[in-house]
């Protein structure tokens, strides 16, 4: 921690993450040297990365202090965890791989959603065209912005209140991604959809 903060060139972090799960982790000796880097005041709140309600709730019950967000990958390139939500009772329900319920224990408990990934890694804004590439850049176009900014509109829209990273280090594709600052989602629950089907490649049960 120390030295993150002097390659920060600070005295403290607004926000930690724990990165991934650690299965030989003990709960309650992290939260001691949690809690020790926050009474310190190293570290003014914390959160986890690639946890699912079930994990975040036992760390969480070890702690004085509140998580306040969990990073996951979440884009239209990675849709576990909104294809969980509608493939409840189907046998698909299975192979999306994603804990059920995170997103809503998240919404419910106060713990923002992080989506890192929110590029889809340029799978539908670089290289060969695809079908919903080209519906990405046709809406851009007509709503005068950057096929980024869909990708990113596209998270935002939901309800969970979903917060992009942008991981990339390219000036330009951080600039692409202004909009999404800039302006509210500007996409219709219909838009919204249809990017959703396009990209999934079937439609919906």
């Amino acid at each position: 921690m120390e030295a993150s903060l002097a390659r920060l060139r600070t005295d403290t972090l607004d926000v930690l993450l724990l990165h991934r799960p650690d299965p030989l982790a003990r709960p309650e000796e992290i939260a001691e040297a949690l809690g020790s880097l926050h009474r310190q005041g190293m570290v003014r709140r914390f959160g986890v990365s690639n946890m699912s309600a079930a994990q975040i709730a036992r760390f969480q019950a070890q702690l004085d202090v509140p998580l306040v967000v969990n990073q996951l990958e979440m884009s239209l390139g990675h849709r576990d965890w909104v294809e969980d939500g509608v493939l409840v009772n189907t046998a698909a329900s299975a192979e999306t791989g994603f804990p059920h319920g995170t997103v809503e224990y998240c919404s419910a408990n106060g713990i923002g959603l992080q989506a890192w990934g929110a590029l889809a890694r340029g799978r539908f804004t670089s290289g060969r065209p695809t079908p919903t590439g080209e519906l990405i850049h046709s809406l851009a176009a007509s709503k005068g912005t950057t096929p980024e900014t869909i990708l990113l509109w596209w998270l935002q829209r939901h309800p969970a209140g979903i917060a992009p990273v942008i991981g990339s280090t390219r000036p330009e594709r951080i600039t692409a991604c202004r909009d999404a600052v800039l302006r509210e989602p500007e996409l219709t629950h219909e838009e919204w959809y249809e990017l959703w089907i396009s990209a999934r490649g079937a439609p919906l049960p």
